[in-house]
């Protein structure tokens, strides 16, 4: 390929964490251009039930001052052939808590759609945006 392997991180990045640092640093390792797409409020919100803590205009700066991460996108949809669309790429890379799943099958298969892969990275346990917003909701009770 002329421009080389172009990977694609989708995600919401609230409350930017470390596993959000090692999916993005493992992704840009397995490319040669990463692009991170970052999930608007409105979408985050029709997806999970409930509003971001940090806007999508700051998750998206946040993300781009990372040195591994070439460019960063607005991603509207949880149907990533949108985001393919919009900004084409070789490789979507999500972490191993999709793998196997209904989700990440239905991922599988509509990548395979526009000819592009999925790739599993590790799942980072220790730390999750909803492990941070479990704790600041005890404590602040």
């Amino acid at each position: 390929m002329a421009h080389g392997v172009i990977g694609y991180v989708p995600g919401g990045f609230d409350m930017f964490h470390i596993g959000h640092l090692n999916v993005l640093r493992a992704a840009r390792e397995r490319c040669d251009r990463l692009v991170a797409g970052v999930v608007t409020d409105e979408a985050l919100t029709a997806m999970k039930g409930r509003a971001p803590v940090i806007p999508h205009v700051e998750r998206m700066e946040i993300v781009l001052s990372l040195r591994f991460v070439d460019e960063v996108v607005t991603d509207v949809s949880q149907d990533k052939r949108i985001a393919w669309r919009s900004h084409p790429f070789d490789v979507l890379f999500k972490g191993t808590d999709w793998q196997g799943t209904p989700k990440g099958y239905r991922l599988e298969v509509e990548m395979a759609e526009v000819g592009a892969a999925v790739q599993y990275l590790p799942y980072t346990d220790t730390t999750s945006s909803t492990m941070l917003r479990q704790f600041l909701t005890a404590t602040s009770a």
